[in-house]
C-alpha cells in the first residue's frame, strides 16, 4: 500500500493545471498509490481530488475548520501527521522560490505566509519524504533539504 500527500500552489496557469493533472493521474496510477490526503483548496488540490475520483483512489480530504488564517497552517498540520502515520510521501507542486527564513520543523512557526513550501517544512521536520515537482524556473531547492529524502521531479 502506498500513501502519498498532495500539496500545491492554489492559482495556476492552464498549461500548469495540465502539467498537474497529467503527472497526477501518473502518479496515482503508475506508483499503486492505495491512499490520498489532501486538503481542500482550489488549485493543486482539487485536482487532486479530482483525479484521485478518477483513478478510485481513497481520498482523505482535510478541510479548514475555520475561516481564521490558522486554520489553513492547522488543515495542513494534520494532513502531515496523517501521513506521517502511514509513512507517506508528499508530493508538492511549486511556483516560487522558497521563503528566506523557513525552516523544517515540527510546527508551523516558521512556514512564514507559504502553503506550499510551509507544508514541504513540515513534512520535512516530520522526516518523510518529499517529491518536489516544479511549475515554474529557477528549480532550486532551499539548503535545509540537501541531504533530505528529496526527489526532484
Amino acid at each position: 500500500m502506498t500513501t502519498v500527500g498532495i500539496s500545491g500552489v492554489r492559482k495556476l496557469t492552464q498549461e500548469q493545471e495540465q502539467q498537474v493533472r497529467r503527472e497526477l493521474t501518473e502518479l496515482m496510477r503508475g506508483w499503486e498509490v492505495t491512499h490520498c490526503h489532501v486538503g481542500d483548496a482550489a488549485g493543486v488540490d482539487a485536482i487532486a481530488r479530482d483525479v484521485a475520483h478518477a483513478t478510485s483512489v481513497k481520498a482523505t480530504w482535510h478541510e479548514i475548520r475555520s475561516h481564521e488564517r490558522w486554520a489553513y497552517a492547522e488543515r495542513s498540520t494534520r494532513m502531515v501527521k496523517a501521513l506521517a502515520a502511514e509513512a507517506g510521501t508528499l508530493h508538492a507542486w511549486i511556483n516560487k522560490p522558497c521563503p528566506p527564513g523557513l525552516k523544517p520543523g515540527k510546527t508551523w512557526k516558521g512556514a512564514n505566509g507559504s502553503g506550499t513550501w510551509g507544508t514541504v517544512a513540515l513534512a520535512v521536520g516530520h522526516g518523510l519524504k518529499v517529491e518536489l515537482h516544479w511549475l515554474t524556473e529557477p528549480r532550486e531547492e532551499p539548503d535545509w533539504m540537501e541531504n533530505r529524502q528529496l526527489i526532484l521531479v
